[in-house]
């Protein structure tokens, strides 16, 4: 299913200009209009059977056409819960100690990735030097 609604089918970030293409992967939908960005949203929950997570999907979403997709009140009626808006906060500081802010849970979670990337590790040096040695 193509979710772009456009003439080239590709959507507006996809079309040659002046943009970096840094650009068009920070912003993917930058460029998009309200009416296609609701389209392909719709388009993409209803194909992927997500309807019990489409609040989540599309604040998601408009999110990743503008930062400052929140900043106002709008037309549409969504809003951010506290929490997002406390975290966008944190990721849009100027401060350098803010980035360290971050939940417990995600550093239990590279905690345990780390320890198993380093048991892995060692597993593969054990298995390397039995084989040179055979």
């Amino acid at each position: 299913m193509n979710y772009f609604h456009d003439d080239d089918d590709r959507g507006p970030a996809s079309r040659p200009g002046p943009e970096r293409h840094d650009q068009i992967l920070a912003q993917p939908f930058s460029g998009w209009t309200h009416e296609q960005m609701t389209k392909s949203i719709d388009a993409f929950i209803h194909e992927s059977e997500l309807e019990d997570y489409e609040d989540y999907i599309r604040r998601g979403a408009f999110l990743a056409q503008s930062k400052a997709a929140f900043d106002r009140e709008r037309a549409d009626g969504l809003k951010l819960k506290s929490t997002e808006e406390r975290y966008l906060k944190l990721e849009n500081s100027t401060k350098s100690m803010d980035k360290f802010k971050q939940p417990w849970r995600l550093y239990a979670l590279v905690g345990c990735c780390s320890l198993g990337a380093a048991v892995q590790g060692w597993d593969e040096t054990a298995v390397n030097g039995g084989e040179s040695r055979a």
